[in-house]
C-alpha cells in the first residue's frame, strides 16, 4: 500500500484556464495516465485541460466514466480567465465551458460517457428558480484501474474547475490499499444506480424539477475500516452515513494525547440543524480541554464571510477559552481539508459546516418556487456527498504537517 499527496498554495490571486490549482491538475493528470478505466465524480466538471486529457484517454481505449450535477449548478457570471504564463486572458463563465464540454461528451466520444447526479439538499425553506438549487455532489474523487491490476483512489480538496478563484489545494493518492478500494468501488457502482445519462436526465428535466429526484439509502455493512463516503444513497450499520463518518470523526479526535491540527475553508460545525448531529468543535473542545494538548485552528472563513456566521462565531469563542490553543484565518486562500491528531490524519473533500453532518431520510425539503407562485414539499434524503480517509502513515502526517504550517506562516491571528 502506498500514499501520496500533492499540494498547491497559490502565487497569485488571477484566475487560471486550467482551475485553481494548474499544477496540482497537471501532477493528477499524470498519475492517471496509462489506466484502463478511470471513474471520477467531481462536484464541476468544467475544466477544458482535464477534459481533453480524459479524451485522449478514452481514445486509447481507457474507459471513462464522469459523474457531476446539471449544468442548473453552475455559476453564469463572466469572469476574467488567464492562460498560458497569465499573459493572455479573457472572459467566460463556469457554465459556458460546462456547457461546450457536457455538448461535445453528448455528440459522441468512444469510451467516455457523463453521467447526471441531479439530488438537491435543503434543510429549510428556500426561494427558487432554475439555477439556485444546491446538489448534494461535493465530492471530488477518481478511481482509476490499471492494466498490471493496480488501482488508485484519489480524494481532493480542489474541485479542479475553469474559473474557480485560487486556493490552497491538495489531493490524497492511495495505491493499492483492499478497503479504499472497496469503499470507492461500492460509492461508484451505487452513484451509477443513482445517476442518469445526459438523456435520461433531459427526459427527466422536460417534466421535473431537479429538487423532485428522489433517492432511497442503501445500508451497507461496515467493512471499510478507514475510508467512508458520506451520500444519500449510503447507510451504514442502519445509520445515515453523514452520522456514521461524523461519529468516526469524533471517535478519531478522542484518541489526541499531543496535538490537534484542523485546517480547513470553513470550520463551523456547531449546533447543526440537524437535532441527531453531533458536533466536531464540541469534541475538540472537550477533549483539548481535558488534556491541554497543542489546538491549532487554520480556515478560511470568519463570520462575515458566511451566511451562517453565528456558528463560526460560536466556535472560535469556545476555542479561545482552551489553554495552549491558536486560532488563525487566511481568506481566501485556504481550500484544505484535513485534521491531525498526534500522528494520524484525517483528509476528506468535505468542509465542517452545519450542514454537511446532518442526515435525514425522507426529510420534508420545502421549495418556493417564484415563477410559479407555489410551494412544494419534497420528501427526499438530506445528505451532502463527500470522502474521507483515515490515515496513520507518518511520512504522509509530516507532508500534510509542513503544508499546514506554510499556510499557518502566512495566516492572520484570531485575537
Amino acid at each position: 500500500m502506498a500514499y501520496r499527496a500533492c499540494f498547491e498554495i497559490p502565487q497569485t490571486d488571477k484566475k487560471h484556464f486550467k482551475g485553481s490549482a494548474p499544477n496540482l491538475l497537471m501532477k493528477l493528470v499524470e498519475e492517471i495516465r496509462g489506466a484502463v478505466e478511470i471513474k471520477l465524480s467531481f462536484f464541476l466538471y468544467n475544466n477544458p485541460y482535464l477534459h481533453s486529457k480524459l479524451e485522449e484517454l478514452a481514445n486509447r481505449g481507457c474507459k471513462i466514466t464522469v459523474f457531476s450535477i446539471p449544468l442548473n449548478g453552475y455559476d453564469p457570471k463572466r469572469v476574467l480567465i488567464f492562460k498560458n504564463n497569465y499573459q493572455d486572458s479573457f472572459w467566460s463563465s463556469k457554465k459556458e465551458y460546462a456547457e461546450k464540454i457536457y455538448k461535445r461528451i453528448e455528440a459522441g466520444i468512444p469510451n467516455f460517457e457523463l453521467r447526471i447526479f441531479p439530488h438537491t439538499y435543503i434543510w429549510v425553506r428556500q426561494k427558487f428558480s432554475r439555477g439556485k438549487e444546491l446538489y448534494s455532489l461535493h465530492n471530488k474523487s477518481i478511481l482509476a484501474k490499471f492494466p498490471d491490476g493496480r488501482t488508485k483512489c484519489i480524494s481532493s480538496s480542489c474541485n479542479f474547475a475553469f474559473g474557480d478563484p485560487k486556493h490552497s489545494e491538495n489531493y490524497l493518492l492511495v495505491e493499492d490499499d483492499r478497503n479504499t478500494a472497496l469503499m470507492f468501488e461500492t460509492y461508484f457502482q451505487l452513484l451509477e444506480q443513482h445517476s442518469l445519462s445526459q438523456n435520461e436526465y433531459r427526459a427527466f428535466s422536460d417534466k421535473s424539477y431537479d429538487f423532485e429526484y428522489l433517492v432511497e439509502p442503501t445500508n451497507l455493512q461496515d467493512i471499510f475500516h478507514t475510508c467512508y463516503f458520506t451520500a444519500p444513497f449510503i447507510k451504514y450499520e442502519n445509520m445515515g452515513s453523514n452520522h456514521y463518518v461524523q461519529k468516526k470523526i469524533i471517535d478519531f479526535i478522542k484518541t489526541a494525547k499531543q496535538r490537534i491540527y484542523t485546517c480547513s475553508q470553513h470550520f463551523s460545525d456547531y449546533e447543526s440543524f440537524d437535532p441527531y448531529a453531533q458536533s466536531i468543535v464540541k469534541a475538540i473542545s472537550e477533549v483539548a480541554t481535558e488534556r491541554q494538548l497543542e489546538l491549532k485552528i487554520l480556515k478560511q472563513t470568519r463570520q462575515r464571510h458566511q451566511k451562517q456566521g453565528t456558528r463560526t462565531t460560536s466556535a472560535e469563542k469556545i476555542f479561545k477559552q482552551i489553554k495552549n490553543t491558536e486560532q488563525r484565518y487566511l481568506s481566501p486562500i485556504i481550500h484544505d481539508k484535513f485534521i491531525i491528531v498526534d500522528n494520524k490524519i484525517l483528509i476528506t473533500t468535505a468542509n465542517f459546516t452545519s450542514t454537511q453532518f446532518a442526515w435525514a431520510e425522507r426529510h420534508n425539503m420545502a421549495y418556493f418556487v417564484v415563477s410559479e407562485n407555489k410551494n412544494y414539499i419534497i420528501q427526499n434524503t438530506f445528505s451532502e456527498i463527500n470522502s474521507f480517509h483515515f490515515v496513520e502513515d507518518i511520512d504522509l502526517v509530516n507532508s500534510y504537517v509542513s503544508h499546514f504550517n506554510n499556510l499557518w506562516s502566512m495566516a492572520n491571528v484570531i485575537i
